[in-house]
This record gives structure tokens, sequence and C-alpha cells, in this order.
């Protein structure tokens, strides 16, 4: 099976989760993550899932899936360990057009959670489309090495860059050719290594005399100074 990549936003809709174990709580950490208004149901949860619950970051339906349970969802995780159940949200999944992710049976997801990792705004995922979950979480571990906490600061400081100077109203080949620039001229190694009098110095050079280069820096020293505190 060939799988679109897509990043959805969940940001306050209504997501479920059926089932009340590890992997449950391990899709609604995830879904936490995103933003998303959680509603656990299971007659027993995890401990963690009862103290969110307890502590209002999530819903608990206290009692077995029924018919109707979806309405008005955005997506569900069936990870209960009863066929019976699962059986019916696939068909409830169906019957309301709700996105769903079966525990048990990949093929009749619509959707597949990758190994992923966050940097801040950065999101990276690695998936195998189901065929190695293991090989996947090992990719990904090595990834994590190799893309360091750090980078959560290259991206906010391309991001604000790119604010600035898309609101100059640049043609986008422009744009392009100077975000080329920034990177092929060590950016991203500048921040990693905390660089700042060489970044400043080539912000000062590279980007149009409309933006303030030192007031970008100053943006990205409080963010940085705040990553660290």
């Amino acid at each position: 099976m060939s799988l679109f990549p897509v990043n959805l936003n969940i940001a306050d809709k209504l997501c479920l989760v059926v089932g009340g174990g590890t992997v449950a709580l391990r899709k609604t950490t995830g879904l936490l993550s995103g933003g998303a208004r959680i509603r656990v149901i299971s007659p027993e949860v995890h401990d963690e899932l009862s103290r969110l619950a307890n502590n209002r970051k999530i819903e608990w339906f206290k009692r077995s899936f029924v018919e109707g349970d979806l309405k008005g969802a955005f997506l569900v995780f069936a990870a209960t360990n009863n066929l019976d159940v699962q059986a019916l949200i696939t068909r409830e999944a169906a019957k309301y057009s709700v996105l769903l992710n079966s525990a048990d049976d990949p093929s009749s997801s619509h959707f597949h959670v990758p190994a992923h990792f966050r940097r801040g705004k950065m999101l990276v995922t690695v998936s195998t489309g189901g065929g190695s979950p293991a090989l996947a979480r090992k990719i990904r571990q090595r990834l994590e090495q190799e893309i360091v906490p750090e980078y959560e600061i290259v991206v906010e400081l391309l991001s604000l860059i790119r604010a600035r100077v898309v609101g100059q109203g640049h043609d986008s080949a422009a744009n392009s050719e100077l975000f080329r620039k920034l990177l092929q001229q060590g950016l991203v190694e500048m921040v990693l290594d905390a660089n700042w009098f060489d970044l400043q110095m080539m912000l000062l050079r590279e980007l149009p005399e409309s933006v303030d280069a030192v007031s970008v820096m100053k943006n990205i020293l409080e963010k940085y100074d705040k990553s660290n505190a």
C-alpha cells in the first residue's frame, strides 16, 4: 500500500481514542501535542490517562464504545483488545466519515502515525507504511542524534526571516535565492555552534536593507536564552 504523506491540523478538533491501555496512552499523548480535544472511551484506563482526565486535559467516558460515539469526531484511534469492538469502530467510522486508525488492522486504517520527533516547529517523521515499525523507530533514533535540539532555534530563525522578507513583497525567485545563500553560507552551523557574531555579520550582509537584521538577532537570542533557561 502506497501512502500519501500529509501533516494534519488537529488543533481544537474532537479526536477519540477507544481503549485505555498503553497504546491508547501513546495515541493520546500524540494528540495532546497537536492541540486536539481528546475523548477517551474505555471502562478502565491507564493511571496516566486517569490523571490527564482528572486534570481536565482530556475527557474520559468510563464505559464501553457504543454506536453514535463517533458522531462529530474528526478522527479515531481504535486501540482495544476486543475484535468485535474494533469491527464496530470501523463500521462507525465509515458511517460518520471519520478518519480511522485501527491498531489491529492497518489495512483498513485511513492513516498511520509514523515514527516521529519534534524540534520546535520542525516535525521529523519516518514511515515504512506499516511494514516494519521497528525499523522506522531505529531510523528515527538515528535522526534524533543528528538533528539535535538546537535545530528548534534554526527553524525559528528561518521562520522569522521568512515572515519579514515575504512581507516586503519581493518575488518568490529572489526569496528562494536569499534562503539558498543563507543556508549555503553556514546559517545552520552558526546557530548550532552559537556563533552569534558571525551570524549577525552574515545577516547584515545578506538580508535586504528593509529587514532589520539587528532586530532579528535580538529576537532569536531571546528565544535561545529561553530554550536554555
